[in-house]
């Protein structure tokens, strides 16, 4: 996807706009990284600093939590919730953070269980 020149919009609100949508469609899902800085600007044909400005639009709208390892997608819902009942700041903060870590401990579960379904067939020597 490209920028549209015509909007009149800035393009790191376009490519906000297109992520958000992706967001909340669930295209992109709830703890999934969102793609790096450089694979954001390849796809939109946007600067790296332009890409980090729509996250940045994202990550204050809460629809993003990011970390040293990348933007990683919250739950709509939860974002959604989270404004209504009028959470601070500090216990938004750790609700993303735990997000990211159950996030996290789901792909190592899901990792484990196929290395031991890719292991299950071979006989253990040590025994």
């Amino acid at each position: 996807m490209t920028i549209a020149e015509d909007d009149p919009r800035q393009p790191y609100e376009q490519a906000a706009e297109t992520l958000r949508r992706e967001i909340r469609d669930g295209v992109i899902k709830p703890g999934r990284n969102v793609g790096s800085v450089r694979d954001l600007a390849s796809r939109f044909k946007i600067s790296p600093t332009t890409v980090q400005k729509a996250l940045g639009v994202l990550r204050d709208e809460g629809l993003l939590t990011t970390t040293a390892r990348g933007s990683y997608a919250r739950d709509p819902k939860q974002v959604a919730d989270a404004g209504k009942s009028g959470s601070s700041p500090e216990l938004s903060e750790v609700l993303l953070k735990l997000e990211h870590v159950t996030s996290q401990l789901s792909e190592l579960r899901d990792r484990v269980e196929r290395l031991e379904a890719s292991h299950s067939g071979r006989v253990d020597k040590n025994k």
